[in-house]
């Protein structure tokens, strides 16, 4: 019920000042039930988020997204709410990581797989220099490496 009270000042709130610093106050303790949210695999109040127009790409002050958040918790529903809704899987955070990367990093074969689906470009270095095939060698996450060179040889697939 507080999550729906929220949204809906975000609406008001964004429809009358986006300027001001009520605004500001109320939007930052709304972006924080969204990645709660995302954090928990709540699709509930994911769904009632996207629904109001919260932007789905939104960064946390580390520069992760709801996407990146749910995908490193393990949270596959999430995941695949926001990726059939839109959210942009390609989206670096302040390391230059992707969700794929953080996929990658904690052995998620089944959302690695989901997050293959975007047209993201997966010999995309981050600020280390290293890909997301990179990481699937580092951390001995054989299976996803397999698929990396089956995408990079096979694009279209």
């Amino acid at each position: 019920m507080r999550c729906m009270f929220l949204i809906l000042a975000f609406v008001v709130l964004g429809a009358q000042a986006q300027e001001s610093a009520d605004f500001d106050s109320a939007f930052a303790e709304l972006s924080q039930y969204y990645f709660a949210a995302a954090r928990v695999g709540d699709i509930e109040v994911l769904s009632e988020f996207s629904e109001a127009g919260f932007p789905l790409d939104l960064k946390n002050p580390k520069g992760y997204t709801a996407l990146m958040i749910a995908t490193y918790n393990g949270n596959e529903a999430a995941v695949d709410y926001l990726h059939g809704r839109g959210a942009n899987a390609c989206v670096e955070d302040r390391h230059g990581n992707t969700a794929l990367m953080a996929a990658i990093f904690r052995g998620e074969f089944a959302i690695a797989r989901t997050l293959l689906k975007r047209e993201c470009d997966i010999t995309q270095v981050n600020k280390a220099g290293y890909t997301a095939e990179d990481f699937a060698q580092v951390f001995g996450r054989k299976q996803l490496k397999q698929l990396l060179e089956q995408r990079r040889a096979a694009p279209e697939v």
